[in-house]
């Protein structure tokens, strides 16, 4: 740590162990709110409030100040606070012993970690991804079938 003073709301301050220091987008410091849609490239800490949407193709860490009421839609997400919603994770979803997921849960991929302590309330649909591309695959050989049906018969 460079010069040994850490400020209370640094990044230095407000990390998990598994978040680098140089990996934070940005956080929301406990006692404040947003309303909207927030979007964010690398990692989002929260201890505050967001209401509304999140969207990110990386990480939103949720401290154990924070509280997410909104459509969810990340690649990572690590829960220590609370989160109310439709929640869509492309990679991984880790509930902390602290943590709380309340909504309907969409996975694209079955990595779904709940410490004890942590809850989850709600429906789950995981392997959102491969259901996808078999109803894809599926949609496609449809539509082949029915242009052969067509051809065939004029």
């Amino acid at each position: 740590m460079k010069g040994g003073f850490v400020m209370p709301f640094s990044k230095d301050a407000l990390l998990k162990d598994h978040v680098g220091q140089d990996d934070i987008s940005g956080f929301l410091a406990e006692g404040t709110e947003i309303h909207g849609e927030v979007r964010f490239r690398d990692v989002l800490r929260v201890d505050g409030k967001i209401t509304g949407k999140v969207i990110s193709e990386k990480e939103l860490v949720i401290g154990e100040s924070g509280d997410v009421e909104a459509d969810v839609d990340v690649g990572v997400l690590s829960v220590s606070g609370k989160v109310t919603g439709t929640i869509h994770v492309k990679e991984k979803l880790e509930i902390h012993p602290t943590g709380r997921v309340i909504g309907d849960l969409t996975l694209e991929k079955p990595n779904l970690v709940i410490h004890e302590g942590g809850v989850f309330e709600g429906n789950i649909d995981m392997n959102a991804e491969k259901k996808k591309d078999a109803r894809d695959a599926a949609h496609k050989e449809a539509e082949i079938e029915s242009i052969r049906r067509h051809s065939s018969t004029n």
